[in-house]
């Protein structure tokens, strides 16, 4: 799930000049990455407190699913104006991504191992900051500028299983709390 909503960041910056010839829209070329951060960062506090309530395993295939639907409907945006809405929606699931992983981290790691985690993460961003926007020119340049979403499918959907699977075993203790 890290690597999802690290990878998406980076990816497509070398794409956003042939995605705005696509569609002959450079004037709004910049609300492709603003829509996604703007929407991410207004439900990042949603999603813990919702997680806190629900529980974390939920609420991170919650992200990761809406993460996904966005990442289809930008594949097959027919416009600028489509790109940037679906951009928004992909922008609703990656808000719980990273912080719900990082939540989930601090949740079954101990205060002394966490440092080591962070470590990974670190390693994650590294590799996304590195391998984003080389795979995101080298997909753009040899194939189509929709596959920069479309690779999203079989990361997300790794993510679907580990996360099903492995944090079926964190212990849930719901909690009572307003929203």
């Amino acid at each position: 799930a890290m690597l999802l909503g690290a990878l998406d960041q980076t990816i497509i910056a070398t794409a956003l000049p042939t995605i705005g010839r696509h569609f002959a829209d450079v004037e709004n070329l910049s609300w492709v990455v603003t829509a996604y951060l703007l929407t991410g960062t207004a439900v990042t506090p949603l999603y813990g407190k919702l997680s806190d309530i629900y529980g974390r395993r939920v609420l991170m295939m919650i992200a990761i699913s809406i993460f996904l639907v966005g990442s289809v409907a930008c594949a097959m945006a027919p416009s600028m104006l489509a790109l940037i809405l679906a951009r928004a929606v992909q922008g609703l699931g990656g808000g719980g991504l990273i912080a719900l992983a990082q939540t989930i981290i601090a949740d079954i790691v101990t205060p002394r191992e966490r440092g080591l985690y962070q470590g990974y993460i670190s390693a994650v961003f590294a590799t996304s900051s590195v391998g984003g926007p080389v795979l995101g020119g080298f997909l753009t340049e040899h194939a189509d500028w929709s596959l920069i979403f479309w690779i999203n499918l079989p990361i997300g959907l790794a993510a679907l299983i580990v996360c099903n699977i492995v944090l079926r075993r964190v212990p849930y203790r719901p909690r009572r709390h307003r929203l």
